[in-house]
């Protein structure tokens, strides 16, 4: 995938959980999230104790639509010492998940430009997405970290397992701290 770092985890899931661990999710933060997904995705926020935040999906991509989602932040989004909160719920929203369902990709670079606007990581989950690529790039090495799984339906596979895809060192230490 063109990342520094791949650290395997029992299976996408826990790839997911540990991602958005990693990159600062706290319990009672929200995380946003598109509403076609496959229930793993929601399940890692959950295991956060987090709350899953779904936001609306583009026909073409099936993945999150930037337009809908920059309206969206704007109507609930508040920003209060530099972090982005949900006027509508006072919890702060700490990332954001494409999700590029079926190898779709996302539109990345407009999803990271928001997110960047709005000061909320990416990690993208690309369970279904291994060996996609979006503008020559490949999927879960977009974002601050991506998620993959090697479960037996999936284009590359070992009956099971997962992996954290990062560039980031110290991101890559604690997924691997967190994985033993």
């Amino acid at each position: 995938c063109g990342v520094a770092h791949a650290v395997a985890m029992v299976n996408g899931t826990a790839a997911l959980e540990v991602a958005l661990r990693v990159a600062g999710v706290e319990p009672n933060t929200e995380v946003l999230l598109p509403s076609l997904t496959f229930v793993a995705t929601p399940n890692a926020v959950s295991h956060l104790n987090a709350v899953p935040h779904f936001v609306d999906v583009n026909e073409q991509t099936l993945g999150i639509d930037p337009a809908a989602l920059r309206l969206h932040l704007q109507r609930v989004g508040e920003s209060k010492a530099g972090q982005l909160f949900n006027r509508e719920t006072g919890r702060p929203i700490s990332a954001i998940v494409p999700v590029h369902v079926f190898g779709h990709p996302v539109a990345m670079d407009e999803l990271l430009e928001i997110a960047a606007s709005f000061g909320i990581a990416v990690i993208e989950d690309a369970a279904e997405a291994l060996g996609s690529q979006y503008k020559a790039r490949q999927c879960a090495a977009i974002g601050l970290l991506g998620a993959v799984s090697f479960n037996g339906n999936k284009i590359i596979t070992t009956g099971g397992g997962g992996a954290v895809l990062t560039n980031d060192p110290n991101l890559a230490a604690m997924a691997r701290h967190l994985s033993t």
